[in-house]
């Protein structure tokens, strides 16, 4: 099974990611919670990690997020914020994801 690289974790640590575990089928799950309290879990590639990340950023779409819990309340979950608030919560979501892209990316260039 493959795991992520020192250097790797040290960035994720640093931006209060965290390693759930890994998939047998060589993914890394990684946890963050927004600043409304979602629990947002991710899974990507080990292999290639910052492109992984860059490209899961680059593709996380706000509107299809916020959509996603609104669809959610209606269905009876509870505890979905108010709609102002998932809006919010969802764009500081994708900017945790640049943000740790950025980071990866500066990683790689320090070598």
């Amino acid at each position: 099974m493959k795991e992520l690289e020192e250097k790797y974790l040290d960035v994720l640590e640093k931006h209060e990611w965290r390693v759930c575990g890994y998939t047998d089928d060589g993914r890394v799950e990684l946890e963050k919670y927004s600043p409304a309290g979602e629990d947002f879990i991710i899974c990507l590639n080990v292999e290639n990690f910052p492109e992984a990340v860059a490209e899961y950023s680059a593709d996380f779409d706000v509107d299809d997020h916020i959509e996603m819990w609104i669809e959610a309340r209606r269905n009876g979950v509870g505890g979905v914020p108010p709609t102002r608030e998932l809006v919010t919560d969802a764009e500081a979501i994708a900017e945790m994801l640049q943000e740790l892209t950025g980071a990866l990316a500066e990683s790689e260039a320090a070598e």
